[in-house]
This record gives structure tokens, sequence and C-alpha cells, in this order.
């Protein structure tokens, strides 16, 4: 397809053969035309059929997958929008409720937590992750029996190792069951879009348009070098990161700055207050300490994260990274997509995820520790691409700016050449790494999808890799890994292919088999008295509980622990003669499980974090994580040992709230997280029905709020018929449930929708 110019006009949008209802709802958001490659792109949209849209970030491509998904609605058909990162998918849900008043009916699922059926068979539309999709698939849900389209974004991640696979079976398996589906793939950067489209079997837009031009170029001695090999001096003073903060600043701009590590952002948004504080006049200070303000109250408890961004967003400065919890990355968000923020210094992961444009990007990091060579190393052409994508606000910015840093005229030239002037990487298949193998080939027979060695090659012949590389090492991978399904009781061992009871079971609770095999050893292995620790410490041995890393001092401590607990562990390390790398392993696993039952012991958020060196938001990864394997053990102890079920699932709760177990009743309450359940029942209060008598003014006054009191006695006193609250048709509220099975989600992989530690 030829590419489209910078200086190409838009299309009015009259002159698309969009329906009049559709075109009043994008004339209500601003929208009288299109940018040429939405243009393109349109008319193989209105026909139905597969498309492949490669353009920059900003030029467009959401509006696309929104009309294509719309048709599909219209038709009497339902639409699936698969995002890599859950805070992608509620950017993507919001948009997409501008639609609403044609009727459509938009759904969410991107935590840990599943819609349950009756309400997913409302939604026409549904955002979710590739996991989320691979669940619906792997239960046969009856909402996909109605699918019309299908709208992949960020595409370019069927290279990614983690979430590559499942995206490339999803895909997969869509299709196949679904010949007549429309499907959108949408992505900035393709170096290989030709391969891409013939497998989509999708027609292919390629644009390098952008609605704001982006220069890109290095900073070296004071001056930038643009690609162009044009030139830009900045006046003194400062270093290289001030300098590029300040005069973008100065000229009514905001900068993102992209450093490679969480600490590396923390400390360059420190290290900036001092350039912009200065540079605020009175009513962006207000602003900025108005944002601030925003952090009080998000949850019961402080925490490192909260503070830290308390003492910065006074001064215009904040960072994001994933030390953060879900609520304090929404108040950084928003403030910065309101301009009340300056500077925010990110970790790269940002740049794959939520719209954040700048006036001027500057990347600071090129490399970045790689855990399998030991040291850092350089990041692909492909991330640095996307980090500058960013840089260019619609509507703001007449032009945007991406700049690296180099410190040498050397490193001047290799990054012109090696990152800013390079081809976009091409997208390779990572779907022969056997942990993906195992979970993806064992769901494929438990749902039926195949039964025989024949349809097995047919599947991943139609896959990515089968038509990009050689068969002959996934055939041979996929001979291994059903081979180790089948000895470990996943699968029956005859020709025909059938999941036994155990396989189908792991493939529902979106486990990988390695994980299912050790919590059947654990749960088989567990007395009846079983310890909380000893099955926490089962879990994080499962490599679907990624454990904290161990710092250096935590080596005695764990040993100690070890020496302790070692007769009640139910998974136990191999013999060894001093501390293996097999050792520090499992020692890193028994960090994790103590840093759960430190949670489920109510040790305080902040002094938890603390000692650990983790942030808020690691800590909520591992409760979640642990939630899920809490919920999958009890369905294995359902089956193998039904006389500890009550015992997981009381451990599933408390993990869920981070209580012991005198607080679980109250926890249940509506706004009653683990500080103020340990308040009420100090208040002598030790579950909900002492609590129903109790007098309104002793409530408040535990609660510190007379407000929360009135709305938690409210839901213990449903009112009686003929009441005046009962007459008047006011709503009362449902009583408490407990909330839904939790399921494995991605690398934003197995979220809950826990938004907080405290409250649910």
């Amino acid at each position: 397809m030829p590419v489209r110019g910078l200086d190409e006009a838009p299309a009015p949008l009259g002159s698309l053969g969009l329906e009049p209802e559709v075109e009043a709802i994008l004339a209500a958001q601003g929208i009288t035309s299109l940018y040429p490659p939405q243009a393109e792109a349109l008319p193989h949209i209105l026909a139905g059929r597969n498309l492949l849209l490669s353009c920059p970030t900003a030029s467009g491509k959401s509006l696309v997958a929104y009309l294509a998904l719309l048709r599909a609605v219209r038709a009497g058909r339902t639409g699936l929008y698969l995002v890599p990162l859950r805070a992608l998918g509620q950017e993507k849900a919001e948009e997409l409720g501008a639609f609403e008043p044609l009727g459509v009916r938009i759904g969410l699922s991107i935590g840990d937590f599943d819609l349950p059926a009756e309400k997913l068979e409302k939604l026409d539309l549904l955002v979710a992750t590739s996991e989320k999709a691979d669940g619906l698939l792997r239960r046969g849900s009856p909402w996909l029996d109605r699918l019309g389209c299908v709208v992949v974004d960020e595409v370019h991640l069927l290279r990614d190792p983690e979430r590559g696979p499942t995206l490339e079976v999803t895909i997969t398996r869509l299709r196949q069951r679904h010949p007549e589906l429309q499907l959108v793939a949408l992505s900035a950067t393709v170096g290989n879009a030709a391969e891409l489209g013939e497998w989509l079997d999708a027609r292919r837009v390629e644009s390098e348009f952008r609605p704001v031009p982006l220069r890109q170029g290095v900073y070296h001695g004071g001056r930038i070098l643009f690609s162009d090999l044009s030139t830009r001096a900045l006046a003194p003073p400062g270093d290289a990161m001030p300098r590029l903060v300040r005069t973008v600043i100065e000229e009514g701009g905001q900068a993102l700055v992209f450093v490679n590590t969480r600490k590396g952002s923390e400390q360059a948004a420190q290290l900036l207050t001092g350039t912009v504080r200065p540079l605020l006049t009175r009513e962006e200070r207000a602003g900025a300490a108005a944002a601030a303000a925003e952090l009080e109250g998000l949850g019961e408890e402080e925490t490192e994260g909260s503070r830290r961004l308390a003492e910065l967003l006074p001064h215009g400065v904040a960072f994001h990274n994933a030390s953060l919890t879900n609520p304090e990355r929404r108040v950084v968000e928003r403030a910065f997509r309101d301009r009340r923020l300056k500077v925010l210094a990110a970790t790269p992961t940002l740049a794959a995820g939520i719209n954040l444009p700048a006036r001027r990007v500057i990347v600071r990091d090129t490399t970045r520790y790689d855990d399998r060579l030991g040291m850092n190393s350089p990041i692909s052409a492909g991330e640095v691409q996307q980090m500058c994508g960013r840089a260019g606000r619609p509507r703001f910015d007449s032009t945007g700016e991406a700049v690296l840093i180099a410190r040498s005229p050397e490193e001047e030239e290799r990054y012109l050449d090696q990152y800013l002037s390079a081809p976009p990487e091409e997208v390779v298949s990572r779907l022969a790494a056997e942990p993906a193998l195992r979970m993806h080939l064992l769901a494929l027979v438990a749902s039926g999808d195949v039964t025989n060695e024949a349809e097995l090659e047919r599947f991943f012949a139609a896959t990515f890799y089968g038509q990009t590389l050689p068969m002959s090492e996934l055939v041979a991978k996929v001979r291994t890994v059903r081979e180790y399904l089948t000895r470990h009781g996943f699968l029956v061992p005859t020709e025909e292919l059938r999941a036994t009871p155990f396989g189908r079971l792991t493939s529902d609770l979106y486990l990988d088999p390695v994980s299912a095999l050790l919590l059947r050893e654990a749960i088989e292995k567990a007395p009846l008295g079983v310890s909380p620790f000893s099955l926490l410490a089962a879990l994080a041995q499962t490599p679907d509980l990624p454990p904290f890393y161990l710092r250096r001092g935590d080596l005695p401590h764990l040993l100690e622990r070890f020496a302790e607990e070692q007769q009640e562990l139910l998974i136990q390390p191999g013999a060894s003669d001093g501390v293996t790398e097999e050792l520090e392993l499992f020692l890193a696993g028994l960090k994790t499980a103590e840093s759960l039952e430190q949670w489920t012991d109510e040790v305080p958020v902040l002094e938890l974090t603390r000692a650990l060196g983790i942030g808020a938001g690691d800590l909520r990864s591992k409760v979640e994580d642990a939630q899920w394997l809490l919920f999958g053990l009890s369905r294995i102890a359902a089956t193998f040992r039904p006389a500890l079920r009550r015992t997981v699932d009381e451990l599933a709760l408390r993990v869920q709230y981070g209580v012991r177990t005198e607080l679980l009743d109250l926890v249940r309450l509506r706004g009653i997280g683990r500080v103020r359940g340990r308040a009420l029942y100090a208040a002598g209060y030790a579950d909900r029905e002492s609590l129903r008598a109790a007098p309104l003014a002793r409530v408040a006054a535990a609660l510190s709020s007379t407000a929360l009191a009135e709305t938690v006695l409210r839901e213990l006193r449903p009112p009686r018929p003929g009441s005046a609250r009962a007459s008047t048709g006011a709503p009362s509220v449902p009583p408490v449930q407990d909330p839904p099975a939790p399921t494995k989600g991605g690398r934003d992989r197995r979220r809950p929708s826990l938004e907080e530690y405290s409250d649910s």
C-alpha cells in the first residue's frame, strides 16, 4: 500500500458513507473529518473486510476500530476489543461509552474477576485482555456465538515472550471458530506488515501520518541533533535532563521522561522539582496542590507511593511505575492529562499503555537489566520508538519532540543510527516456548477444539508460527509437551486426544500444569491442621506466583525460617550442599509467603513494604496472584482432599482482605477494610450481628466518620415494610455477597479488581 504523506487533507465525515446518527455522535466529540489513514481504512471496515492498520500513535487507529465494532453491533452481532494492559482497557471502554446513546451496551473484563454469564449475555461490546478472551473460549461462552468483530490492539505484542503466545492462540482459535469474523489489528510499528497481513488475511493500510508532526533527535553538549541533521541549541544553565525539561516548560509544554527502573523514575522526579517549581504560575501551583489533595482518602492506609507523590505533586512533578497502586496511578494520570503536572517520570511500560502524550519525550536510558545475562543490555529499537511516539499532544502542540540523551559524540551517532533511523522491528512468534505450549495445548484438548493428532497439527499450522517459521521445532516441542501432559495425568493415554478430569480442571482454572501438579502434591500431603504459612509457601513455589527478589541480607533470616518450618513445608527444595541457585529460588518463594503471612496478620502496608523494599503495587500483585491460586487450590482440594477445602477457603478470604480470622465477618461490609474492621472490633463489635443493634454515635466514633457509620448501619438494617424509606421506593442496599471466582489474567495478567488494599 502507498504511504500517506503528512500534507494530505482530512476527509469530511459527510463524504464517507457513515450513518447520520453515527456522524452525530462523532460530531458531538468534535470529530467532523477523518485523518488520511482513517479515511483509507474506512471502506474496508464498512465492507466487513479484515484490516491491518499500521500508523503512528495519535493518528486515529482506535476510532477506526470503534467503527468496525459498531458496524458489527448494528448488524446484530457482538464485538470484542482485545487490549494488552488493564489501564488501556479502562481507557478504551470509556471512549466506547460515547456510543451508548445508540443503544450499545459495553462491558469491561480486565481484572481478576469474570463478568457473570447473565451480565455478559446482555453486552454488545466487551473490552478484555487476550487472557480473558482465552478464558471465554475455554469455557465455551455462549456470548462468543454471536461474535462478529474482534479488534486486536498493539498486535505487534505477538513478539512479546509473555503476552504473545496467548494472543496468538486466541486469535487463531477465534478465527477457526468464526470463519466469517471481521478482524481489525492495530499497531504503530510493524516491520513485516505484509507477512502479518497475510496470516490475518487482511487488507493493509500503512501510513506515516501524524496529526502532530514528530521531530526525533539526540541531545549532547547543549544541543539537539535531529534525525534530519538539523540542530537546536538549548540555553543554559542545567545538565541535560533539567535543561530539556526547563526549556519545554518555558514554551508552554509538558515533558514525559522515560527511565529504566522504578527507583530511577522516583529519583528523576525528585531531581526535577527544583527545575519545575520556579516555572509554575500561581494558578498552576494551585492545580498541582489540588492534585496532591486527591491522594488523601484513596484508601484506609498510607503507602510509600502516596507519601512520595504527596511531596512531589505540589511541585508539578510526579513519577509513574508499577510500585504505585491503581488509584494512585489514576490520580497521576488525570493530573498529567489535565496539564496540572508539567513533568512525569515513568518506566517504559507506560509507553505501551495508556494515552499520555507530552510535547517533549525524553528517553534518558536505553538499557535495562536482563535477568538472563545478569547485566544491563540495550533495549530494542521498537521500544524506543514506542516511547518517542508519545511526543506531541493533539490540540495542544503543533509539533512533538522526542529526545534521547547521549553522553558522548560516539553515543550520539550510535543513537541516531540504532534507534531513530532503524526500521520497525518485525513481529515474530513466541509460541514455541514450552510453558506457553503446556497451557495452550491442554486448553485446546480440554475445550474439545482438537480431538486427534491431525487436528492438533492443523491448528498449529494455522498459527502465525505455523505460517512464518519452520514447523519442525514446534512439532518436536508439541510432542514433548503432549508426553509430559499424558505422563502427569492431564491427558488420557490414548491416541485420541482427551483431557482427564484433572486436566479439564487445570485448564478451567487457567493454571500452568506445573502449578497444578505442585498444588495437588501440597494438598495431598497437607495434614488436617495445616498451617496457613505452609499453604502460602506451597503457592509461592509455583511458576504462577513469581517470587520477590532476594536482597543482600535476606538470606540469613530466610535460612533460619526455612530451618524452623522445614518439617511443615508441603513442597521441599531438592537436596543440595550450600546455598545453590535452586535453594535461593526456593528461599525467594519463602520470602513471598512470609510477606503474604504478614499481610494477613494485619501488618500495616507502609511498614510491610518498607521492610521488604517493595512498593504497594508489588504487594497488591502478589496478593491478587495468591488469591487466584488459593481459589484453584480450593477446587483441587474439593477433588482430592475435601476435608481441607474449608481451611483453604478461609485463608483465601484472609488473603483477599488482609486480615486475621476474627475480622472476616466485618470486612465484608462495604467501606470496611482491615483498618476500620479492626477499629470496630476494638470497640466491641466482633461481627455484623453485634453491629446491627449498635448506636450510631458509637459506630461513628469507632470509624471516625458519621457518614460511613450511617452507610454501614443502613446496610445492616434494611428498611421495614411500610417504613418511609420502603414506601418511597428508595433503593435499599443488597446483602453483601462473596466475590465471584478469580481467574488468571496476563502479565497485567491476573489482577483482580481489588482497587485498593483495604476496601474492595
